[in-house]
């Protein structure tokens, strides 16, 4: 018995998405980095200004590091008005990236005055 090439090629498609779709309904495969494979949020640890990702929202970090939003803007001269719920890799600018954010967190923690952020190149 020969096969079509156009049914092979349909077989071997819906084989391969039905394991992916199989895997990440039994939860052991996530491709968007912001759920664990358990289907929990992703979220900035306190403590380890490294689990701050470029996605997650000024509210996020300010809950979990317990600074206020409106200290961050000021901090890095962003707009007053911004809402708590923008992304931080939205916001950008030549003095405020993740990088420098993360820096200021650090020294926040440690105790530190709060250090001039450093513009981007």
């Amino acid at each position: 018995m020969k096969i079509k090439p156009f049914v092979f090629g349909v077989v071997v498609l819906v084989v391969f998405l039905g394991i992916i779709a199989a895997f990440q309904a039994a939860g052991f495969w996530t491709t968007s980095g912001k759920t664990t494979a358990g289907g929990q949020k992703v979220a900035p640890v306190a403590g380890d200004v490294n689990t701050i990702k470029g996605w997650m929202t000024l509210k996020d970090i300010s809950t979990t590091f317990n600074v206020p939003v409106e200290e961050i803007l000021a901090q890095f001269q962003l707009p007053a008005d911004t809402p708590a719920t923008t992304a931080v890799k939205e916001l950008e600018t030549d003095l405020f990236s993740v990088t420098n954010l993360r820096a200021w967190l650090q020294t926040r923690m440690d105790g530190g005055g709060a250090p001039a952020p450093t513009p981007l190149p």
